[in-house]
């Protein structure tokens, strides 16, 4: 064959097979995007409705509309809706396997997306779903309509006539109608928000967002850049309160045990404007300072956790309860807490608690507590600082100082205090000085000195109880009352008798709640009466 008619063969060849490619790749395409719908659905345990898929040469695919629906219904059950998605692919990408991304940009009129799940260690996907929906990222991005609803054990976060576009060359822009968020702590809905985005480095940002007066999302930036290896992050940073809130969240999901790690902080937050905003009855008042809080684990599984937790509140005032300065640090680790610190002060009071307990292993286990820890305190103000625990601070006034230690492991109880009181007031009742040193062992409370004056008078003593049901204690106690008409009225006479004080000595011996008592009372012009006294006087069990 010439040479001449071979080119010409060659050329009406390749017109041939271009215009089989322009006429049948539609088809191809087509019904190709209806099977990898249908077959990653399969494998992914999802239900596939196609409605129409329209493919034009070189022209974006077009999906009239897509329903996946779970077919599973125990843990997680996941309903999308999608109508009219254009899809525009990166065909260079895709037939020379470049780096980059598939598709160039995604436009959806509407998407419906529900989510319900009762067990948060339950998978959604495989992993080579997520790693497929990571290559599904497109350059830009638009919803016209979006409508979400993720329902997770008691929490549920509902989003209303929302759009999104998103794009990596030019700002986009947030809208939602109403976004709600419900669970156990928090109950709020937000209206009419609008905010811009941007996507860079599959790393999608929305910032400048109004939530309510006095709360502003500055910027929230979620990281899809691990979506492949299951793991996604989160960072914020919100103008709330007066303050700053910031955190940064990421989440491993790539192993039975799901992994959380979260660090945040916050700064000079209002808490009235926070009392306001949850609707306490009761406005608080204060300033939280500065804090920070830290966590990694399985938020179901605290004994396999680690976190951290540090805050000062300063200038708090509830009710009649007032603060100048409350700071708190706290650990979690290798299933113990640590308190670092608890410090209370007032103006002329301070109070302080440190220690560490291991963390219950049953609910029941929070009521029987193994606790180790020293507490010291200095009270110069005692009702001020007993109002903080509900007491009426007009019952109590005084000074007194507590230091002491006590541990509760292995459910045996241990330690000591040592406590020391002047110009005390117990309801109306004054106490010119107070001291006791207390010592608690597995099996007894041992009482190694108590003393108690008031004016001329004196209460003093020494024993231990015993801790069994039966509380049997001994010890011994000495009293002395300059004038027995101040505790008994009936000594006091009439009127028109001028008496003089009636002075009482006491001195008493316990044994197994034995009381062995002999006294003398020193009347007016006569000689002491004495007496003696035996008897018992259990206070436990009989």
């Amino acid at each position: 064959m010439p040479l001449k008619n071979r080119m010409f063969l060659i050329i009406l060849v390749i017109l041939a097979v271009a215009l089989a490619a322009v006429l049948l790749a539609p088809i191809a395409v087509s019904n190709g995007v209806r099977l990898w719908v249908w077959w990653f659905a399969r494998q992914e345990g999802f239900f596939a409705t196609i409605d129409r898929v329209e493919a034009p040469f070189l022209r974006p695919i077009v999906v009239r509309e897509i329903h996946l629906k779970s077919l599973r219904d125990d843990a997680v059950r996941i309903d999308v809706t999608v109508i009219d998605a254009r899809v525009v692919l990166n065909l260079k990408h895709i037939f020379l396997h470049l780096s980059g991304r598939d598709i160039r940009n995604i436009s959806v009129r509407e998407l419906h997306a529900e989510l319900h799940r009762t067990k948060p260690n339950v998978r959604v996907l495989s992993e080579h779903g997520w790693a497929t929906l990571h290559r599904l990222l497109p350059e830009t991005l638009s919803i016209a309509k979006l409508e979400t609803r993720v329902e997770t054990g008691p929490s549920l976060i509902l989003l209303r006539n929302a759009s999104l576009s998103a794009s990596e060359t030019e700002p986009g822009r947030f809208t939602a109608a109403e976004l709600m968020i419900t669970s156990p702590w928090v109950r709020q809905t937000f209206s009419q928000l609008r905010g811009a985005t941007h996507w860079e480095g599959n790393r999608l940002t929305l910032a400048g967002l109004t939530l309510t007066h006095g709360l502003d999302l500055q910027a929230a930036t979620v990281d899809f850049a691990r979506l492949g290896n299951r793991r996604m992050g989160l960072q914020f940073d919100i103008d709330a309160f007066g303050g700053k809130l910031r955190a940064n969240i990421s989440h491993e999901w790539h192993s039975r045990h799901s992994n959380w790690k979260i660090a945040g902080g916050a700064a000079d937050l209002l808490l009235a404007q926070i009392s306001d905003a949850l609707g306490f009855a009761d406005p608080v008042n204060g300033l939280l300072h500065a804090s920070n809080f830290t966590f990694r684990g399985n938020l179901t599984e605290p004994d396999r956790a680690t976190a951290s937790l540090w805050g000062e509140l300063t200038g708090l005032t509830w009710r009649d309860r007032t603060a100048e300065a409350l700071m708190l640090g706290a650990a979690l680790y290798n299933r113990k807490i640590e308190l670092q610190q608890l410090y209370i002060r007032q103006k002329s009071n301070q109070f302080t608690l440190s220690g560490e307990a291991a963390l219950p292993a049953s609910s029941s286990g929070w009521l029987r507590p193994d606790f180790r820890g020293n507490i010291s305190a200095s009270i110069n103000q005692l009702g001020e600082f007993l109002a903080l625990f509900g007491a009426h601070p007009a019952d109590f006034a005084g000074k007194i100082s507590i230091q002491g230690s006590m541990d509760t492991h292995g459910r045996n109880f241990g330690g000591n205090v040592t406590i020391e009181g002047a110009s005390l007031t117990f309801f109306k009742h004054d106490i010119d000085s107070f001291s006791a040193k207390l010592t608690l062992k597995p099996s007894e409370l041992q009482i190694e000195r108590f003393d108690l004056a008031r004016k001329n008078d004196s209460l003093s003593g020494e024993g231990k109880i015993d801790l069994s049901p039966e509380h049997n204690y001994s010890g011994t106690v000495d009293a002395w009352t300059n004038d027995l008409r101040d505790y008994v009225p009936i000594v006091r006479g009439t009127r028109r008798q001028k008496t003089g004080p009636v002075p009482v000595e006491i001195q008493a011996t316990i044994d197994s709640s034995q009381w062995d008592v002999r006294g003398a009372i020193h009347f007016p012009k006569s000689s002491p009466l004495s007496f003696t006294a035996s008897f018992p006087l259990p206070i436990g069990i009989t």
